[in-house]
């Protein structure tokens, strides 16, 4: 009869494996829902959004390293009237992570003309016009590194769980 501990050390490899490869599938999924969020999120605001006029203030935060300076846009304001005439001026919400920052001219304050979509219901959740014009391969491109850990640990757990499949032992 085989002991637990030779069991054990035969299945090792093969558990390790299927759970490196459930890891991967795990971290698909979670990728593929927030892609899916987001592009719900365009979707419902291209059907069912309304268009006005407005000013976009884009901030950045800049770093200075040895050799050169970096910045990024950090926050993006939003200044409009909604269909009752009232302001609004609120940030930017992130689709699926990030921000979609309209470009053009920018004046003296920093502001950049453009158009932007809201529900009537949730101003205070209105995009800039570009923003739609995304679809899923440009949402995925803001989750690459996940979406690439996530195969990665699919492909080796699935081959890892193959390869290390014990073998039957003569009865």
């Amino acid at each position: 009869m085989e002991s637990v501990l030779s069991r054990l050390s035969r299945w090792w490899p093969t558990a390790a494996a299927v759970t490196l490869a459930l890891f991967g599938v795990l971290l698909l999924t979670i990728q593929i829902r927030q892609l899916h969020d987001g592009y719900q999120e365009l979707a419902s605001l291209r059907e069912h959004g309304r268009h006005t006029t407005a000013h976009a203030t884009v901030s950045t935060t800049c770093s200075s390293g040895v050799h050169d300076t970096t910045c990024d846009t950090s926050s993006v304001w939003l200044d409009f009237n909604d269909t009752s005439g009232d302001p609004v001026d609120e940030p930017e919400e992130t689709i699926d992570g990030s921000l979609y920052v309209p470009d053009g001219h920018r004046d003296a304050e920093g502001r950049v003309a453009t158009t932007v979509v809201y529900d009537p219901a949730h101003p205070d959740l209105a995009q800039a016009e570009g923003a739609l014009d995304q679809g899923v391969l440009d949402l995925a491109t803001h989750h690459w590194i996940a979406l690439t850990i996530g195969l990665v640990a699919l492909g080796a757990g699935i081959s890892g769980g193959v390869a290390a499949w014990p073998q039957r032992r003569p009865a």
